[in-house]
């Protein structure tokens, strides 16, 4: 290690860094992780502090913003729901201090590793341990946003791991916290960042993606991290570089630290929670979010199931590419304008199409022109040089490093038509995906405002009124629900 340096630092005496970490824990969270950050960036760079001084006082200050950094993903949660400027002004605390605090472990972690000699096993697992939290925390943010996920997440996660290779330590626990009994070791946070890395992230929502987060957390014992593929591989990392994980098509040849990934033991897992959410009878104990026994907690389970198991995805229909235009209006309120004609309809947005598929197509659009488009919008769009609207959902939603947003939507109806309905409790407009046929089934989408019962509906702009009963099953989207109903007889 470097000779020690003289210490000139604010928190360096002990009372005066129990005074910040007090006064933090009276601070609404928001607030609490922006005083804390200033003092992290104090740290970055300081050479008036020697190493270990720099370690100190960065794991003390980030465990005192652990409580109200989980809070922050609480508010952030709700404010995604009622007000897109109260998510933005989150988001843009939360995720600023996050790059910092993995900043501020990126100059410790290459410190370390241009050390000769390797410092105190111990030392080198908690810094390793507390720097991949830090990453995979960021990810999470960067995801929040769908992304691009920062080219550093991976860097720093590669680098901790590597370091604690060298150590010895991958597999010694830490205890984080002296006052609590849980510990964590360098291969269980490589292994949650590289599970949460393999769940689609272009395919949640934000509170899916806590969701599968907090997933991850409770099947952690059951996923894979070995030195050699295997039949249940799902994903490899050579962590000698900086490139994050990648989906095992064939052995690498010439990988210098290769690690491979499964999580099929987990799917089972995870399997067995599902058949128990379906029935409403989960494990006691068993608490995620505030949608945890609802539809929610089904979805996510059944797309983690499906992405970790023994077979890879395979599209069911091939996509052909099919360079155009795309002009789209999101939103069920606005679609509804748009189909019904009315005047003062809302500006259309104007993408690019990528390519084509029977069940849906890929489009490019400028990142600033993807405001308030989320995983579940719903999507009404139709070409430049026609005014047939068809009728989609977002699956996939990613932003580029390039400035451009990739989008996947797919096609939900080809002729939707808006009618008025009437469910025996209150009126409004629906979209019809399907045409009325005696006997067969027709989708309905439904404003996620109206709640609707499992009363039959009565379509009232049909010439004559028409009587439609619920069938099982209901599919969810941001603003919107989809519903199965059946024409009943005359």
């Amino acid at each position: 290690m470097r000779p020690q340096a003289a210490q000139n630092h604010p928190l360096s005496e002990r009372h005066a860094l129990e005074r910040v970490v007090a006064d933090l824990s009276r601070c609404a969270p928001d607030e609490a992780i922006g005083e804390i950050a200033p003092w992290i960036d104090s740290l970055i760079g300081n050479g008036e502090l020697d190493f270990v001084e720099r370690c100190r006082l960065l794991f003390a200050l980030d465990e005192a913003s652990q409580r109200p950094a989980r809070y922050c993903v609480d508010l952030y949660l709700k404010a995604c729901a009622s007000s897109s400027l109260e998510r933005r002004r989150l988001w843009g605390i939360a995720h600023g201090y996050w790059a910092m605090v993995l900043d501020a472990y990126g100059e410790l972690l290459i410190a370390q590793a241009a050390e000769r000699e390797i410092a105190d096993s111990g030392f080198v697992a908690q810094l390793s341990v507390r720097a991949m939290r830090a990453a995979s925390s960021r990810a999470k943010w960067d995801a929040f946003r769908h992304g691009p996920i920062d080219d550093a997440v991976w860097a720093r996660l590669n680098l901790a791991y590597r370091l604690a290779v060298r150590a010895g330590v991958a597999e010694l626990p830490v205890r984080l916290r002296p006052d609590r009994e849980a510990t964590s070791t360098v291969k269980c946070e490589y292994l949650r960042a590289i599970a949460l890395h393999s769940v689609g992230l272009d395919q949640l929502d934000a509170e899916r993606l806590e969701l599968a987060s907090r997933l991850v957390h409770y099947v952690l014992p059951r996923l894979e991290l070995s030195n050699a593929p295997a039949a249940t591989t799902l994903y490899w990392i050579d962590a000698a570089h900086s490139l994050p994980p990648a989906r095992l098509v064939q052995a690498p040849r010439h990988a210098a630290l290769p690690r491979f990934f499964g999580g099929v033991l987990a799917a089972k897992a995870l399997q067995e929670l599902l058949e128990l959410a379906s029935v409403g009878n989960l494990p006691a104990g068993f608490a995620l979010l505030h949608d945890a026994e609802g539809s929610n907690l089904v979805s996510v389970l059944s797309h983690m199931i499906r992405l970790w198991s023994s077979e890879a995805p395979v599209r069911r229909h091939r996509r052909h590419r099919m360079p155009g235009r795309l002009l789209v209006v999101e939103g069920m309120e606005r679609l509804l304008t748009r189909l019904d004609g009315e005047n003062g309809a809302p500006m259309l947005r104007d993408w690019a199409v990528r390519d084509a598929s029977l069940q849906g197509v890929g489009a490019d659009a400028p990142n600033g022109d993807i405001d308030g488009v989320e995983v579940g919008s719903l999507i009404g769009m139709h070409s430049p040089d026609g005014d047939r609207w068809r009728i989609g959902a977002v699956r996939r939603l990613w932003r580029s490093s390039k400035g451009e947003s990739q989008i996947g939507i797919e096609l939900l109806g080809d002729t939707p038509v808006s009618v008025l309905a009437d469910d025996g409790v209150s009126r409004m407009r629906v979209v019809l995906l399907d045409p009325l046929r005696r006997g067969m089934p027709v989708r309905l989408i439904l404003p996620l405002s109206a709640r609707c019962s499992d009363r039959p509906l009565y379509l009232l702009d049909q010439h004559k009124a028409l009587k439609l009963v619920p069938l099982p099953g209901r599919e969810f989207g941001l603003d919107h629900e989809i519903r199965t109903y059946l024409l009943a007889a005359a």
